[in-house]
């Protein structure tokens, strides 16, 4: 079968290269799927760069985390599932999982249909970005009622946190540039500012929850009151850290996502109603790898990247 593989770390173009390896069998509790599309975030650029693990990241030559596609064989001791069940996955997440292929295997624990309102492309490339949504929305205890300040709303994560926070009944405030203020309204943010505008950044009023998708970027001093949430999905420094607190936020949290499939069954459902769909940036078929990885390094995509594996899917 065709994989991408990467020859070390390096830019893109260096060192991407379409290979023949075997197709893989799957073992106990594993179903080998036919790929259609498979997603690309800023963990697969960063750890193909680098060409080493990332903490409990784990890195590898043939990569890929993001799936879906058509189950091809179903494995020992798996239920459930039955080949010709269309699904997608965050398949293995933070380890080894081997996606950006013809074949991939997966764990059964990690699949979830595709609902039917997305297309192949969307579900391929939704499953790590709208897990991390959902996981830091359940980090932050986001319930009905509650107000929430997604930072970054127009990114992979940015525009899924606002629809699935929306879904949750509650009141979403977002930044974002000008160009990109229909589309955040569009997913339900009641609020939009300009990340640039100061004077509008202070205005906002105080929130019970913040989602920061944002390299190291601090929440408006007026958003943050005693007790609110701030998670992060890149990180924050010691300084931040501490100013967060001085601030009264609590829990001041880092998450990092992790395979779930009955989490992405859980957001399926919630496509299903038309309450979540994923904005596709760019599609790319997967011998265009290195020129869909430099859109993702260019930090201005709107919603996700896709790589098309087999169209016909």
């Amino acid at each position: 079968m065709r994989s991408a593989k990467y020859s070390g770390p390096g830019s893109a173009a260096d060192v991407i290269s379409i290979v023949e390896v075997e197709t893989p069998t799957p073992g106990p509790g594993q179903v080998l799927l036919r790929v259609g599309a498979a997603g690309l975030n800023p963990v697969d650029v960063k750890i193909r760069a680098a060409a080493h693990d990332f903490g409990v990241i784990r890195y590898s030559d043939l990569p890929g985390w993001d799936v879906a596609g058509v189950i091809a064989e179903v494995g020992p001791e798996v239920a459930g599932w039955a080949p010709g069940d269309r699904v997608h996955a965050l398949a293995a997440f933070p380890d080894i999982a081997h996606t950006l292929a013809e074949y991939a295997l997966v764990s059964a624990s990690d699949l979830a249909p595709i609902p039917s309102t997305w297309s192949t492309a969307q579900a391929g490339a939704a499953p790590l970005a709208v897990l991390t949504a959902w996981q830091a929305l359940d980090a932050a205890g986001v319930r009905d009622g509650q107000r929430v300040l997604v930072l970054g709303g127009a990114g992979g994560v940015g525009h899924l946190a606002i629809q699935l926070a929306v879904a949750r009944g509650a009141e979403v405030v977002t930044t974002g540039s000008p160009a990109k203020h229909e589309l955040l309204r569009g997913w339900g943010a009641a609020e939009v500012v300009d990340y640039r505008d100061e004077q509008g950044l202070a205005a906002i009023a105080p929130v019970d929850a913040v989602i920061v998708t944002v390299d190291a970027t601090l929440p408006p001093r007026g958003a943050v009151r005693e007790g609110t949430s701030v998670i992060t999905i890149t990180g924050l420094s010691a300084a931040q850290t501490a100013q967060l607190g001085a601030w009264g936020a609590s829990p001041v949290q880092r998450i990092l996502v992790h395979a779930d499939g009955a989490d992405l069954s859980e957001i399926a459902t919630l496509a299903e109603a038309g309450r979540v769909s994923v904005h596709l940036d760019s599609s790319y078929p997967l011998d265009e790898l290195a020129a869909a990885q430099e859109r993702v390094e260019t930090g201005r995509s709107t919603g996700k990247v896709a790589v098309i594996v087999d169209p016909g899917i």
